[in-house]
């Protein structure tokens, strides 16, 4: 059976706890400047039903109201009306692109899944990185897709992942971590892998082994120590950095 028809008849409560069982997380693309995705449509529920409409519309926020960065008069000469993007905050994954994360952070302080298309990695450190580091305790994932290749003849580039390796150092290579989980792709190039907190000191740690092995005098001393919190002869981090008052039991350089 296709159609329930007595749904009609049920008591509105319980039609009520039907639709809100019915709403499913998305992945919602936002804003503008995508390159990998087109913005998202409203959620379906929404189109059921009047009943529905009004009783959902309160569990989602509108954001984005305009496809592209408007002036306010340019937003006033325009006759149709803004086409918002309707973003579920406790259930959905927000999809953005670099240069509208600060638009997004504004519109959706509470996001807790977060995919930013990445286009210039150097800009992001120097002059966006902190917007993250200021968001909520409710922002649990940060996946940050690398810049996809000019054209599609681009080669895979294995050292791909030293344009995040600041990044990760910055946020991770101390006892007072940043409270989310970042995840950086290359969704064109699987064979890439993922470089997250779990793994970032292995692939650079790996790449200078590697390297040390196949021309010791243009590498000098690599360690061979795989616990990278602590100084030691021949490590690329030079020391754990440690908040102030912690007492953690990592080793620490020995200037401290």
């Amino acid at each position: 059976m296709s159609t329930f028809h007595p749904f009609p008849k049920l008591p509105l409560e319980i039609r009520q706890q039907i639709w809100e069982m019915s709403v499913e997380p998305r992945e919602v693309a936002v804003g503008y400047h995508l390159t990998r995705r087109r913005r998202s449509p409203p959620p379906s529920l929404l189109h059921a039903c009047s009943e529905a409409r009004s009783h959902l519309q309160g569990q989602y926020t509108k954001v984005f109201g305009f496809a592209e960065p408007l002036t306010y008069l340019e937003r006033q000469r325009m006759k149709e009306p803004p086409i918002y993007t309707w973003v579920n905050v406790k259930l959905d994954t927000v999809y953005c692109a670099q240069f509208t994360l600060e638009q997004v952070v504004s519109e959706l302080p509470l996001v807790r899944w977060l995919i930013i298309e990445m286009q210039d990695p150097d800009y992001w450190f120097y002059n966006q990185c902190s917007t993250l580091r200021h968001m909520g305790k409710t922002l649990e994932t940060v996946t940050m897709l690398h810049p996809a290749p000019r054209s599609k003849s681009g080669r895979f580039d294995s050292r791909w992942w030293t344009e995040w390796d600041d990044w990760m150092e910055s946020c991770y290579f101390t006892c007072g971590p940043v409270h989310f989980y970042t995840r950086i792709i290359w969704p064109e190039f699987p064979e890439a892998g993922e470089i997250n907190p779990d793994n970032y000191l292995k692939i650079e740690r790996d790449w200078r082994r590697k390297r040390w092995a196949v021309d010791p005098d243009q590498w000098g001393t690599v360690s061979d120590d795989d616990d990278d919190r602590m100084s030691a002869p021949g490590r690329f981090r030079l020391g754990w950095r440690h908040v102030p008052g912690c007492t953690c039991s990592y080793k620490r350089p020995p200037n401290e």
